[in-house]
């Protein structure tokens, strides 16, 4: 493990909830950036692995809501994180970018409103298990 990686896995240790879901959201934005930029060079092999990572992300998002305490939020969240895996999946089957930015503006947004959250020292019961999986690694 080299040096950045050790940083990143400190930074990923030592963040609360909050700080979590930006980094994973970062990780998102970093992805398909790198996936959108494959699109436009024809890199089918870049384009799919990218793409994966971000799915993974967002997957994951998905599985760490607390539908029970997160209420309303968690159910728009939930259904924010469908449609973004529609559309890079549609994104990968049709080699097209379009879908990838359309995704990107939409967690772009989220981002700043978690990091509304986080600067505010307000806790929320949305992402309960995110403490407990710690081990993900989303590559940035």
């Amino acid at each position: 493990m080299n040096n950045v990686q050790k940083y990143q896995n400190v930074q990923v240790l030592t963040a609360d909830r909050v700080r979590l879901v930006v980094m994973l959201y970062d990780g998102i934005i970093k992805f398909n950036t790198i996936a959108q930029k494959a699109i436009e060079e024809g890199n089918v092999e870049s384009r799919n692995y990218n793409i994966n990572r971000s799915l993974a992300i967002v997957t994951e998002l998905c599985g760490c809501l607390d539908m029970e305490r997160g209420g309303e939020i968690a159910d728009n969240l939930f259904h924010l994180y469908q449609y973004g895996i529609e559309q890079l999946n549609n994104a990968n089957m049709n080699n097209d970018s379009k879908p990838i930015d359309v995704f990107s503006r939409v967690i772009s947004e989220l981002k700043q409103g978690w990091e509304a959250i986080s600067d505010n020292k307000v806790e929320t019961p949305v992402v309960n298990v995110l403490e407990q999986r710690r081990s993900i690694s989303y590559g940035v």
